[in-house]
């Protein structure tokens, strides 16, 4: 059951190349939500949950651009403005940490020479990164947003396959690499984790299927990796997203994804019994839209995200290209079928619209992995030696996409 939970935070990154990308203020207690920018040029896509909040500044920081080059996006939330967007073109960045009490923006990247991640700092106006020390982080598994920061011990907090790693951020040293005190059945959410840093505790939700498939929040403790339930769950919370603590009122803020609702929805658990005090649906907003990478500002007690509407004219690099296309099955595990042009938009009629068009695969970090020569439809994609995740395919004819889909391949 543990690979659901990989697919479900991999549905949360990007969900196509062309769409309006906003700053959204929430309100919790009913849904509503309101724009703080105007389309945010020069993104068409954003890695879902690689972000950071500065509360001193007001500044809501995130990675995003237009496959390559990536930026490093400041955006100032009292009047949408773009403070800065430096061009970031570590592609394989991600897990941002801002620690508030000393002003300093952490990530985590991958050497691709030396398969190693490193914790860096960062500088948010000119997107310079560095080693914090030359020790590498084990490969564990990591997933977007699996990781929160403990400002009371300067610990950079991360969670992998089933353990927990607590990072000294000023040497980069490992103090505990921990395994998760989890019984069979239950998983930890992997976009689920966030610190308390005014009591100190580390909260995330856990899913235990013995119990109706209920939710759990726990508590965590990074060295010892003992998980305690706190109160008696709930059944409302079905796919990943997003989590953020207020910690001025002591609630455990969690945005995501339901398939009963047809929709995003936010709930907010009281942290000291467990209960849900909200949970509402995230509207109005286009069905296809996405909300993600949840953040809370405790001194102004406003809640803010990053809003994907797929309706939006602020970015038209394509419009309405997945028309055009069909895969399926669609998560798939050794082959796919890609069907093209079901309708005849491509061809005028003509009936075979495909001449030489290339198909490339994308991994999540805007990498071309893959790349084919397209003749006919229907097409069969093998997966090869790709491993599972999320990949996106851009298809070109003449020099021109003609369309763009998603492909999640699973182990399942």
């Amino acid at each position: 059951m543990k690979k659901v939970f990989t697919l479900i935070a991999l549905f949360l990154f990007i969900d196509s190349f062309a769409q309006g990308e906003y700053i959204v203020e929430i309100n919790r207690t009913n849904g509503n939500f309101n724009k703080i920018t105007s389309a945010i040029p020069g993104i068409t896509y954003v890695y879902a949950n690689v972000r950071a909040y500065n509360e001193t500044n007001g500044t809501f920081i995130f990675q995003g651009g237009m496959i390559s080059p990536d930026y490093l996006y400041s955006i100032d939330v009292t009047n949408g403005s773009v403070i800065s967007n430096p061009p970031f073109t570590f592609v394989d960045g991600k897990e941002f940490e801002f620690d508030n009490s000393t002003g300093t923006l952490y990530g985590l990247f991958f050497d691709t020479g030396l398969s190693q991640y490193f914790l860096e700092t960062i500088t948010p106006t000119t997107g310079v990164h560095v080693n914090v020390s030359t020790s590498p982080i084990p490969n564990m598994g990591i997933c977007q947003g699996c990781s929160t920061f403990d400002e009371i011990n300067n610990k950079y907090l991360l969670k992998g396959n089933n353990n927990i790693l607590s990072i000294d951020a000023t040497t980069g040293i490992i103090s505990s690499n921990t395994a998760l005190g989890l019984l069979s059945g239950e998983v930890l959410v992997g976009a689920s984790l966030s610190y308390d840093n005014s009591t100190g505790i580390l909260y995330g939700l856990l899913w235990d299927s013995n119990i109706t498939n209920k939710y759990f929040l726990v508590s965590i403790n990074p060295s010892t990796g003992t998980v305690t339930k706190i109160g008696s769950g709930t059944t409302l919370l079905e796919q990943g997203g997003s989590a953020i603590i207020d910690k001025v009122n002591q609630q455990y803020i969690y945005l995501y994804s339901s398939v009963s609702a047809g929709g995003w929805e936010i709930a907010t658990i009281d942290i000291a019994t467990g209960n849900v005090i909200y949970n509402a649906l995230i509207a109005p907003f286009n069905a296809n839209d996405n909300f993600y990478s949840l953040e809370y500002d405790n001194i102004q007690g406003k809640l803010y995200a990053i809003h994907w509407e797929t309706n939006s004219t602020g970015i038209s690099e394509q419009n309405h290209l997945n028309n055009f296309i069909n895969i399926y099955p669609n998560p798939f595990s050794t082959q796919t079928t890609l069907q093209i042009d079901p309708v005849g938009n491509l061809s005028n009629g003509a009936g075979n619209p495909l001449h030489n068009a290339t198909l490339t695969v994308y991994n999540c970090f805007g990498q071309a992995v893959k790349s084919l020569v397209i003749s006919h439809s229907p097409f069969v994609i093998e997966r090869g030696n790709l491993p599972s995740g999320l990949y996106f395919i851009r298809l070109m004819q003449d020099n021109k996409t003609i369309a763009t889909e998603k492909l999640v391949i699973t182990d399942k």
